[in-house]
């Protein structure tokens, strides 16, 4: 048998070590079948009276808020409820949000919901010990100084937001869907039950493993140093995600749920990042810009730009695509371009599969507003180092 040879890492190039990082994620994670009914007893320690932030639909009609309620009153914790957050959480929202927590005197959120419920209350954490105005904070003109803690129960998963320090806020009045980051919003502990995910239907399922997968490949695929460890949690991330698809037949299947909750919540946590450089989501901000405007889910948005973007990267450095390919996807082929355009293809035809659109067609994006979208990807507070005509040829290709 042939024997591996390695390279001690001391003795590899230096352009190749990993760049020098500080990794903390303070988020306490409970997980488990039957673990929302601890909300309250978790949520405790934290204050006394808690605004519960959480959607208009089948949160409430599936007895999850109730319960949720319940838990906090038993454990001696007032609340009241901000109900209707949209999937793409609104501006007017957020301010709706600091303006009851501040008439109620809330001094806690408590999150029941997906990602766009938990950006929510994040923002809401935010604003509600702020005078000024909170869009100043997605913005980059100011940095948060104070936040009310949040306390999580996750009822999809797709977005990390249970366990990283960011909040995606659409403004509805200048169609600019931003990000804030800041460790203030860290949630303090975040709930995982896999048996609160089991009405999810197959479309939003799909969209939270779309968004998984993007979450690690953006930054596996940036360019920066070599970071084997990195690669295979990234490349592990994505395996458990396309072997967890049968989960789109068996949406009551309580342990595939569990899985892809656990692989959707460390795809964003900051593990599988650590030590790459610290370049924007290009794909997320582009994707972004399209939500902002047309209001479609955000991983269907991604299931058509995402694939898109990996192509127009891979035709500039295929070398990390022909890896990707080959451990994931078992194609190997003489040229790393050839192998990667065809991981990226396979990718494609898996979200196809999954029932996602992958062209904006499919989602009714006018081909004249291309150009536009562009221009404002660029434009964003994190897309600046983004050429717009890359980014329309991209749109293009994926129209």
């Amino acid at each position: 048998m042939r024997r591996a040879s390695f390279l001690p890492m001391r003795d590899l190039p230096e352009e190749r070590v990993m760049n020098s990082f500080e990794f903390s994620n303070p988020v306490r994670i409970v997980f488990g079948p039957g673990s929302a009914s601890k909300a309250g007893a978790l949520a405790a320690p934290y204050g006394r009276k808690a605004l519960v932030v959480t959607t208009r639909g089948s949160v409430k009609r599936l007895g999850i808020l109730d319960k949720v309620i319940k838990a906090l009153d038993e454990a001696g914790v007032q609340s009241t409820v901000l109900s209707g957050v949209d999937p793409n959480p609104r501006l007017k929202t957020v301010y709706e949000g600091a303006k009851i927590c501040r008439e109620f005197g809330a001094d806690m959120l408590v999150a029941v919901g997906g990602g766009s419920v938990i950006d929510c209350a994040k923002a809401i954490a935010v604003g509600a010990l702020d005078d000024g105005d909170i869009w100043d904070f997605f913005t980059q003109k100011r940095q948060p100084q104070r936040a009310l803690p949040v306390v999580c129960v996750l009822t999809i998963s797709g977005t990390g937001s249970e366990m990283n320090a960011n909040s995606v806020i659409t403004n509805e009045e200048t169609d600019q869907k931003y990000v804030l980051r800041s460790p203030l919003v860290y949630p303090k502990v975040s709930v995982i039950d896999p048996e609160l995910m089991v009405s999810v239907p197959k479309y939003f399922t799909a969209c939270g493993m779309v968004d998984t997968i993007s979450h690690v490949l953006e930054k596996y695929f940036d360019g920066t140093p070599d970071t084997p460890l990195q690669d295979r949690m990234a490349e592990g991330v994505v395996q458990t995600v396309l072997e967890s698809a049968e989960i789109l037949k068996r949406p009551e299947d309580v342990t595939l749920r569990g899985v892809l909750a656990w692989a959707s919540t460390l795809a964003l946590c900051g593990l599988c990042d650590a030590g790459r450089g610290m370049g924007a989501f290009d794909a997320h901000t582009i994707e972004l810009e399209i939500s902002a405007r047309y209001d479609v889910a955000h991983g269907a948005g991604l299931a058509a730009v995402q694939p898109a973007w990996l192509e127009h990267l891979c035709r500039k450095r295929p070398e990390k695509f022909a890896q990707f390919a080959g451990r994931i996807f078992g194609i190997h082929r003489s040229s790393a371009l050839e192998a990667g355009l065809e991981g990226i293809s396979v990718l494609r035809e898996q979200y196809r599969k999954w029932g996602m659109p992958v062209t904006l067609r499919e989602m009714n994006i006018p081909k004249e507003s291309l150009g536009e979208i562009a221009q404002a990807a660029h434009k964003s507070p994190r897309g600046g180092h983004l050429d717009p005509d890359e980014v329309l040829d991209v749109l293009t290709a994926c129209w």
